[in-house]
C-alpha cells in the first residue's frame, strides 16, 4: 500500500462548494482508499491505496467528488516524500508567513511564474518544480498581488499555509 496526500482546490470557501470532510472520507473509503484522514475543512487528505500512479489517484478522487457533490474539484496528489522535499526546501527564513501553492500542470507553473512582476507589499514568490513558495510578510489579509493578478493566482494550484503543510506531512509520515 502506498501512502498519498491530496489537496483539494477551492472547496468550503465563503460558503461555496461545500464539501463536508466526513462525507469526503466516506466517499474515498467507498472508492477503495484506506486509512483516510482529513485535516481541517479546506480539503487536505492523507490515505493509503494500492494504486501506484498519482494521476490515477487524482482522477479517481476528482471523478467521485463530481459524481457525488455535483461540481468539479481539482485535486493535487503528492507522496509523503514529495511533501517532505517541499518542507525541506523552504527558501525563506520566515515560516510564519510562508505558504505553498501545489500545482498540477506545466501551464499552472508558467502562469504562476508570470505573477512575479505583480507582487506587492514585499511579497516573494519562488516556483520550484510542481509547487511555488509564497512569502507574505504582511499576511494574506493585505494584498500581495496587484489588482487583477489576484484573480489569476486563485486559478493556479491550491495554496496552503505553512502550518497546514507541516501538519499534513506529519500525518502522512505517521506522526
Amino acid at each position: 500500500m502506498a501512502v498519498w496526500v491530496a489537496f483539494l482546490r477551492g472547496i468550503n470557501v465563503g460558503g461555496n462548494r461545500k464539501l463536508p470532510m466526513a462525507e469526503l472520507r466516506s466517499l474515498c473509503e467507498e472508492a477503495g482508499l484506506t486509512d483516510v484522514r482529513t485535516y481541517i475543512a479546506s480539503g487536505n487528505l492523507v490515505f493509503s491505496s494500492t494504486m501506484r500512479s498519482s494521476a490515477k489517484v487524482r482522477e479517481l478522487i476528482e471523478q467521485r467528488i463530481e459524481e457525488h457533490f455535483g461540481f468539479p474539484v481539482v485535486v493535487v496528489v503528492r507522496t509523503p516524500k514529495q511533501l517532505r522535499e517541499v518542507v525541506d526546501g523552504l527558501p525563506f527564513d520566515d515560516a510564519d508567513h510562508a505558504h505553498v501553492s501545489f500545482m498540477v500542470s506545466g501551464s499552472e507553473r508558467a502562469a504562476t511564474e508570470e505573477l512575479q512582476e505583480a507582487l506587492i507589499n514585499d511579497a516573494r514568490l519562488e516556483v520550484v518544480g510542481d509547487h511555488a513558495y509564497l512569502l507574505v510578510p504582511n499576511g494574506l489579509g493585505q494584498g500581495f498581488l496587484r489588482p487583477g493578478a489576484d484573480r489569476k493566482f486563485g486559478k493556479v494550484g491550491t495554496v496552503r499555509n505553512w502550518r497546514t503543510v507541516g501538519k499534513v506531512l506529519a500525518m502522512a509520515e505517521g506522526d
